[in-house]
């Protein structure tokens, strides 16, 4: 009897789910769909252009710049935004961001990590001091130039310049360069220096503030200088008393020299003197004198020795009852004498007056001078002015 089932069927079973299970699915998915209206009514669709894009966002941040934080543009603080960071979202709202460019700049040697929107280098370094602390001057030395378009991850080098002076061809001049070898800031000054010009400091030391360079200009000159050779005087002995002037026998001449000299002159002004070659072109001529050597004379039938005779200017003076310079009464045989030529108390013969003694002086008996003294003054009157040979013992 065939009951309508077939032998190898399975009884179907009814897939019963639980009651609890279905109430927490159907609560999570409510949940999900109320999130999902509350952001989407909370939420505002923004467009960001970036990088040559335009991308679309739903946000329920308030401002652009919080906006931003959250997404993953990474935004730098020197970009620029349009509308500003503060700006509240609107929906819709078209966001732009300009991108800044990083630049590496190296002040004075030190690295400073910079990025900007500025368009030339100028621009930038003006915004890079503002942030780094340092002011430029228009002598500080920019590599490249300050109206050179600013390219990514450009190297921007900056030498801040410094006083220094520069004393060179008579001309005192005050200059501001980056610090650099004496040698560069000669010659970006136009400052040419000779193979023989003294530089101060050494041309390869570095300048740094307020040095003074100087440049002393060497110049050499090599002339020839004609000068006189001097004659020598050969003294013979002669016949007449010591001490009276030479009587010259043979007169002498100056011979003649010439010499090659290198004269170096330091900025104009000679300080030294070398001697390259030296010839005679006409020897000196001795002069030959005769000198006195007697000191024995006869006089007046008298035999006089003496240590010196001089030729002198003898005067005649009268003045009775006087004293000498010494306190010894005048009188016939005094001497007025200059004591640096003949010593005071010395014994005299003087010709054509007799013998006397140094036993005076006076304001004009200087030299080659003797006053005589005469009892009478007629004689001394007689006597007068006149030149004799006074022989001193």
């Amino acid at each position: 009897m065939d009951s309508g089932q077939k032998p190898w069927a399975v009884p179907a079973i009814a897939r019963v789910i639980p009651r609890k299970r279905t109430s927490l699915l159907i609560g999570i998915i409510s949940l999900c769909l109320v999130l999902l209206i509350s952001f989407l009514v909370i939420a505002k669709t923004v467009t960001v252009e970036a990088d040559g894009k335009k991308v679309n966002y739903f946000t329920v941040r308030k401002t652009v710049g919080d906006f931003l934080n959250h997404t993953k543009l990474n935004v730098y603080p020197e970009d620029l935004v349009l509308p500003g960071r503060n700006a509240d979202i609107q929906r819709g709202m078209d966001i732009v961001v300009k991108r800044s460019v990083p630049v590496a700049i190296k002040l004075n040697g030190k690295e400073l990590a910079f990025r900007t929107l500025s368009p030339v280098v100028g621009q930038a370094l003006d915004a890079a001091g503002r942030k780094f602390g340092f002011q430029l001057k228009a002598s500080d030395e920019i590599e490249p130039n300050r109206d050179t378009p600013i390219q990514p991850n450009m190297a921007i080098t900056v030498n801040i310049s410094v006083p220094m002076t520069i004393v060179a061809d008579g001309v005192t001049r005050q200059v501001e360069l980056a610090p650099r070898p004496v040698k560069d800031v000669l010659a970006r000054e136009q400052i040419t220096v000779g193979a023989k010009d003294l530089v101060s400091p050494q041309p390869d030391e570095m300048v740094t503030a307020n040095t003074t360079i100087k440049v002393v200009r060497v110049t050499e000159k090599v002339t020839t200088i004609q000068s006189n050779l001097p004659f020598q005087v050969v003294a013979k002995q002669g016949d007449f008393p010591v001490g009276l002037p030479d009587r010259v026998i043979n007169t002498g001449s100056f011979g003649l020299a010439q010499q090659t000299v290198k004269i170096t002159y330091e900025d104009g002004v000679e300080v030294d003197r070398a001697i390259l070659s030296q010839q005679t072109l006409r020897k000196p001529v001795d002069e030959i004198v005769a000198r006195g050597s007697q000191t024995t004379v006869s006089r007046g039938g008298q035999i006089i020795n003496f240590k010196r005779a001089y030729l002198v200017r003898a005067t005649g003076y009268n003045a009775p009852g006087g004293a000498t310079s010494l306190g010894v009464p005048v009188q016939r045989g005094v001497v007025a004498v200059d004591p640096r030529v003949i010593p005071y108390y010395s014994k005299l013969w003087v010709e054509g007056y007799g013998w006397g003694r140094a036993l005076d002086t006076g304001g004009a008996i200087k030299g080659n001078r003797v006053d005589l003294y005469f009892d009478d003054e007629a004689d001394a009157w007689s006597w007068g002015s006149r030149k004799v040979i006074v022989y001193v013992q």
